[in-house]
């Protein structure tokens, strides 16, 4: 059992989660840092623990550096580990990616003393502030004692779909795209629906076609868009400032005429998009809150496709789904689901003409993204804060509200000096906080910010063993 507590504790383990314990300790090499995440694989998360090789990087290689220190740092160890041919603009397997994030964090452990960093495969249940410390409650019984939490939960699963017929007792409906049994025993010449047609449903229909599923893939969606094509593209000058609109009305009209701008140029609308991606997270917060909602409701959908686009060779597998009609994409509302002994009956109502249809199929997988709004989220964790008041949803109901560092903000908005969040949960305040371009900054700043609260803290901070009650604590030895 340790004999003093930790300095920081992230909760997750994803991208975020392990990014951020890798910049605190490459900074301070011997800060006795925890990592407690519910999978045994370090780095992984949702996104990288894929064991399908046709599962790639939505980002080239080039753009995909985990340090915003060292630009290339990503495709100099793909290089030295997957091959001399990678170049640039090359798409990799996202399992690749994987292997690289774990290799950061055991390069800086091996930095520090052996008790530096302990990965600790376990599921937090609440959170109790106690004088200057945090103990951390684990759903085995065991607690844990630091000076600093981080919420790296990363994306949760998708929300229960509200369909009349619909219950916890229908057998051919699979309400996570990521369990382990979502493709099992699906006849191969069988008819699948994937509910939602963005970056999960085309993960489904590669992953389907790799298995040797040969049947009739449909995806269904309200407005039936599917992500659109990465494509080489010249690059555009970054046009959004000061003097742009504040509205999403007038931001979309400037968007559309800088494509129609960059078409005449011999580039295209990637470019525009591109260009404005370094800034999007003021563009967003310089929108008073009723237009950000306003862009929500109207503008979201085709942002996101044009936004989060799919590698080339993902593009082309998905085009030859539909070319060899295996796959059809439906824009309408579902309306109702009945099981049967050997199929699904899904009832939709079609977006264009608003005549009911019917689907027969095998499967239903839920694939509409991950739940965001985090009052629906079922986490013991989540509700446990929200329920104590030490942390609150944000405005729009896009995660938990936090500061300009990432401070979780209470019930009275009040933030916090020691609770904070890192990656999609800050998404109601930077919207932009999902991809590795920005969490890599996120964790860099974010660990600054810490270690310099942790030093003033203990410059002022009172160390008498009585007040952390260590002999109620137990330490989990964890794993490297």
């Amino acid at each position: 059992m340790k004999t003093h507590p930790y300095g920081a504790v992230v909760v997750g383990g994803g991208f975020s989660g392990t990014m951020l314990a890798v910049q605190l300790l490459r900074r301070v090499p011997n800060l006795a840092v925890a990592v407690v995440d519910k999978g045994s694989m370090p780095g992984r998360g949702l996104a990288y623990s894929t064991q399908y090789d046709c599962h790639l990087l939505n980002v080239p290689a080039e753009n995909m550096s985990a340090l915003p220190e060292e630009p290339d740092h990503f495709l100099r160890w793909a290089r030295a580990n997957h091959g001399q041919s990678v170049q640039p603009t090359s798409f990799l397997p996202r399992r690749l990616y994987g292997r690289y994030v774990n290799s950061l964090l055991t390069e800086a452990a091996g930095q520090g003393s052996a008790e530096s960093l302990q990965w600790i495969q376990g599921e937090v249940t609440s959170l109790a502030p106690e004088r200057s410390y945090i103990k951390i409650q684990l759903k085995d019984g065991k607690t844990l004692v630091t000076k600093a939490v981080v919420l790296a939960v990363g994306n949760f699963p998708p929300a229960n779909l509200n369909i009349p017929g619909l219950s916890q007792e229908s057998t051919r409906y699979v309400a996570s795209p990521w369990s382990a049994a979502a493709l099992d025993n699906i006849p191969t010449h069988g008819n699948v629906l994937l509910i939602g047609s963005g970056l999960t449903s085309v993960d489904v229909a590669v992953a389907l076609k790799s298995e040797g599923f040969t049947g009739r893939i449909h995806i269904l969606s309200r407005r039936g868009l599917l992500p659109r094509v990465h494509g080489t593209t010249r690059r555009w000058p970054e046009f959004w400032n000061g003097h742009s609109p504040r509205t999403a009305r007038g931001l979309l009209r400037l968007v559309r005429a800088q494509a129609r701008a960059a078409k005449k140029n011999n580039s295209d609308w990637r470019g525009v998009i591109d260009s404005i991606r370094p800034v999007t997270q003021k563009i967003w917060q310089s929108l008073p809150l009723d237009e950000r909602k306003r862009f929500l409701r109207h503008v979201r959908p085709y942002w996101e496709v044009h936004r989060h686009r799919i590698a080339p060779e993902i593009g082309a597998a998905m085009a030859q789904l539909a070319d060899a009609g295996k796959t059809t994409v439906h824009a309408g509302r579902l309306t109702a689901y009945r099981e049967f002994k050997d199929h699904v009956e899904v009832g939709w109502r079609d977006r264009q003409t608003q005549t009911q249809r019917v689907l027969r199929v095998d499967r239903v997988i839920n694939c509409t993204g991950p739940e965001i709004d985090c009052r629906h989220i079922n986490d013991p964790l989540i509700k446990s804060l929200l329920g104590d008041g030490l942390a609150r949803p944000d405005r729009l109901s896009l995660g938990l509200d936090v500061d300009a560092n990432g401070a979780l903000l209470d019930f009275s908005g009040t933030p916090s000096q020691s609770l904070y969040a890192i990656g999609p949960i800050r998404k109601g305040s930077l919207w932009e906080s999902i991809a590795v371009p920005e969490l890599r900054d996120q964790a860099s700043q974010l660990a600054k910010h810490l270690l310099s609260t942790l030093s003033q803290n203990s410059d002022g901070a009172s160390h008498e063993s009585a007040d952390l009650d260590l002999a109620a604590v137990a330490i989990p030895e964890g794993l490297k």
